[in-house]
């Protein structure tokens, strides 16, 4: 019995080795037959690359007293004001990162000589709503609300200040203010408005905020106020609303709601990337030449170029390329332990000649090149792939 078993057992896994095999030459033969038949060489060949045999046929002749108003063309091809041909054999660049305000959030706060602004990754027309419920939610008055201009101004705010001024030559850790009563602070009453400006950022869908004071005294008339000027009145008092406003809009629903009345504002991006006649790729940046120079060397920095030198009455930036580390391989239990394959982490020399980055002022526009120091100069396209670099990074 138990041979018979034991030959049952063996027949029956030799009949299923078979079936197992004969299935195998069996899709082995179906597969080649879908070539047979369906292949590039077999009875029915595939259409799908058919237009690439396709050719440009000669126009239509019509004939005699037909017109061909009625005829155009469908899909015209645009004549090319400038075409690159690129080399036959070129190294395609790896494809840079999307930056949403270098990372940082989407509320920065930014300053440059004796201005500062709100920075944040939105439009205007985005902004407007949650500065003017910023306002009401504090139950601050508004004089005027201007969306088309992007003007915001309050009414007048009676508040107080501290006047620290009187403790200036006292020494405060020995200040005895119950029997020095008239050395306390002093709280000095005033009169504050503030202005509130929204306009389009550097980049595309950002907006810059620019919050500036003007103060009086309390029994003041409003007529003696000083004008409107870039400059607070009290400085603290602006540091103050800027850093109020800015916590308000880095707290806001994720959710937008837009303003009608503020998308006269424009969301456009104040740097454009252009050819000029000649076909030389340039950047235009919309912003005064002392603010444009200063964002052009912060933007190179961002970008990983290091600034070796310039020169600001010629408007030319000097900037190197910095290479990136190279990652460490990892390596397996055993070459760790007998420290093989170790790999050097320094950074290499910068093999890369230096670029110059020539600025020069164009009616409200700072017009940036690129080109390389010494020769080869740089084609077309690397030119467009540094200046795009920096694009991005300008603010």
């Amino acid at each position: 019995m138990k041979i018979s078993k034991k030959i049952s057992s063996l027949r029956l896994a030799l009949s299923s080795t078979l079936a197992l095999k004969s299935l195998m030459l069996v899709s082995v033969v179906t597969l080649a037959g879908c070539s047979w038949l369906f292949g590039e060489e077999g009875y029915f060949p595939g259409q799908s690359n058919e237009y690439l045999k396709a050719k440009q046929s000669a126009d239509i002749v019509l004939p005699e007293g037909i017109t061909a108003e009625s005829i155009r063309d469908e899909y015209p091809i645009p004549t090319l004001a400038l075409s690159q041909v690129l080399p036959a054999k070129f190294e395609v660049p790896r494809v840079e990162p999307l930056d949403t305000l270098d990372n940082k959030g989407s509320v920065r706060i930014q300053r440059f000589e004796q201005q500062q602004w709100i920075l944040i990754n939105a439009s205007p027309s985005e902004v407007w709503p949650l500065v003017s419920n910023f306002l009401l939610s504090n139950n601050i008055a508004l004089n005027t609300a201007d969306g088309t201009l992007g003007l915001i101004e309050t009414d007048w705010l009676s508040s107080s200040l501290m006047d620290t001024s009187v403790l200036a030559d006292i020494d405060l850790a020995n200040l005895d203010f119950s029997e020095a009563s008239e050395r306390r602070p002093v709280r000095q009453a005033i009169q504050e408005q503030f202005r509130f400006k929204l306009k389009a950022g550097v980049q595309k869908n950002t907006t810059e905020i620019l919050v500036t004071q003007r103060s009086i005294a309390l029994n003041d008339s409003v007529d003696t106020a000083p004008q409107w000027n870039q400059v607070s009145t009290l400085q603290m008092r602006e540091d103050n609303m800027v850093k109020l406003l800015s916590e308000h809009l880095a707290n806001a629903p994720t959710q937008p709601s837009h303003s009608l009345l503020a998308q006269g504002i424009g969301s456009a991006s104040r740097v454009i990337f252009d050819y000029d006649a000649e076909g030389r790729p340039y950047l235009a940046l919309y912003l005064p030449f002392d603010r444009a120079w200063a964002s052009l060397g912060l933007a190179l920095n961002k970008a990983s170029f290091k600034v070796s030198d310039l020169n600001r009455s010629a408007g030319i930036y000097y900037a190197h390329s910095i290479p990136k580390a190279k990652k460490e391989k990892k390596r397996g239990f055993f070459k760790r332990l007998l420290g093989i394959g170790e790999t050097d982490q320094s950074l290499p020399a910068d093999e890369v000649d230096p670029l110059s980055l020539s600025t020069k002022q164009e009616g409200s526009a700072l017009i940036i090149y690129v080109q390389r120091e010494a020769e080869p100069s740089l084609r077309i396209n690397e030119q467009a792939f540094v200046l795009r670099r920096i694009q991005g990074k300008l603010s």
